[in-house]
């Protein structure tokens, strides 16, 4: 619990009582944890596996705004404003969590200023994400988004940080775009020597030139 990034600095007894409040959940890939829009019953911590926070357009098309793993939290929003959950949460993996009841961390942080106040800076660090979201959606072009992230992806991998390859429609889900695009995008990349793909997997070839379509 104490490698939580709202709880690397509390104190033992601070973390005891966010653990005493604790339900642990285990559900399937797949599993719609809530939708958007549903009454939020509270914070969720991933234990293991990996969630993905998206919003879907009335004819089914998706927007993954981030991919929640193994330490890490989400939907926040409500619990501090007391609304809805703004987003949709699926299990891509089996995945275990662990739940923090809205009510009681919301009674929590009022008895706790430095709990609350930790929590709010990983509200402000989920806000400038979804700003450069924005600003890559905005400002960039697919072929830039499709390189940004394929550079992204390299670099995750080079730390040892988990980076599960992506279907393209899961590209085209992240980058707000649609997978035929995604694949015009590689097969561009792949005729000017920046890529190959074989067997569904991509490898960078020239990093320099990827990076310079990211920043076109």
């Amino acid at each position: 619990m104490s490698s939580l990034s709202f709880l690397s600095d509390q104190s033992e007894a601070v973390v005891a009582a966010v653990a005493a409040i604790g339900v642990r959940l285990r559900r399937p890939a797949g599993t719609v944890l809530f939708l958007a829009g549903e009454e939020a019953h509270g914070l969720f911590i991933v234990v293991a596996g990996r969630v993905k926070i998206v919003r879907e357009s009335p004819a089914g098309r998706e927007q993954v705004l981030t991919v929640i793993e193994a330490g890490n939290h989400f939907n926040l929003v409500p619990i501090f404003d007391g609304g809805p959950s703004p987003a949709t949460a699926i299990c891509l993996t089996d995945t275990d969590l662990l739940l923090l009841p809205a009510v009681a961390l919301r009674d929590l942080t009022r008895r706790t200023p430095d709990l609350a106040m930790a929590l709010l800076a990983d509200a402000g660090r989920f806000l400038r994400r979804l700003v450069a979201l924005v600003d890559d959606l905005a400002l960039h072009t697919v072929q830039g988004r499709v390189a940004r992230l394929l550079l992204t992806q390299a670099e995750a991998a080079d730390r040892g940080e988990p980076a599960p390859p992506l279907t393209q429609a899961e590209m085209a889900a992240r980058l707000g775009t649609v997978r035929e695009m995604v694949g015009r995008t590689l097969k561009t990349f792949e005729s000017l020597g920046l890529i190959t793909v074989a067997r569904g997997t991509i490898a960078i070839v020239d990093r320099e030139g990827l990076a310079a379509q990211a920043e076109a």
